[in-house]
């Protein structure tokens, strides 16, 4: 891998996340951060007794409790099963206040896996500092992943929840498997041009067979209890012979 290559690594890493968010969503990762840090200077600015500073302090726990409480039970029950005033009740908070933070259930679920990929992308950057093989960054990113899996059961299966559950109709909103497609694309392309992955790959479509093998294949091997190196080693072999450059 080129030092180009090398240097833009952490970027393209960021980039396979900030896929996953809908830019024109009010749930964005950035938007989020922004309102969260919105009313955390007002509750500040106001004093721990001031008026505004308490009901920002609330709104900001409620926000919290529901998002707690929904990826608890995206991850026990899955989306279908799961309904907003269940959500509110595992939150100990109003059923109202669910429809205050959230317009509905889908833009909760939005809300959850935008914190998963947060959560996932701190992951990801420890494991690529410093590596500079195309084979290595792949394998690193795929421990990355498994290593996150582990230390959060059930999240990454939730997240990546079937488009086609959700809703019936056009929701204008991309969901989280093909967001992190997109994002694996993005790797793709800077990988083509430092010359590692040849040129006639179609890194849309690579992406998305990427994560599909990730999600079947990391199922797969949880339930069959398969050691992880191993099956890490044989998801590297298998998308490095797919995409090197010969």
């Amino acid at each position: 891998m080129s030092r180009c290559a090398v240097d833009n690594l952490s970027c393209g890493v960021e980039h396979l996340f900030m896929m996953m968010e809908e830019p024109t969503s009010r749930t964005g990762k950035a938007t989020e951060m922004a309102v969260l840090e919105i009313e955390e200077d007002a509750a500040t600015s106001a004093g721990a007794g001031g008026a505004r500073g308490g009901v920002s302090r609330r709104k900001l726990e409620s926000r919290r409790k529901l998002l707690a409480a929904a990826r608890k039970l995206f991850v026990e029950r899955g989306y279908h099963e799961t309904r907003p005033q269940d959500i509110s009740r595992e939150a100990g908070v109003g059923h109202g206040t669910f429809y205050l933070h959230f317009e509905d259930k889908l833009d909760c679920f939005l809300a959850f896996t935008d914190e998963a990929a947060g959560e996932l992308e701190y992951f990801l950057a420890q494991h690529v500092v410093g590596v500079a093989r195309f084979e290595d960054a792949v394998r690193e990113l795929l421990r990355g992943i498994f290593e996150y899996s582990a230390a959060h059961p059930g999240v990454i299966a939730a997240a990546l929840t079937d488009a086609s559950v959700l809703s019936t109709s056009d929701i204008g909103k991309k969901m989280p498997m093909t967001r992190w497609a997109e994002g694996w694309g993005v790797l793709i392309e800077k990988w083509k041009a430092s010359g590692d992955v040849s040129s006639d790959v179609d890194s849309r479509l690579a992406g998305h067979l990427i994560v599909g093998a990730i999600k079947q294949g990391g199922g797969y091997a949880a339930r069959e209890r398969l050691d992880t190196e191993k099956v890490i080693d044989g998801m590297t072999l298998l998308f490095v012979r797919s995409l090197k450059k010969q």
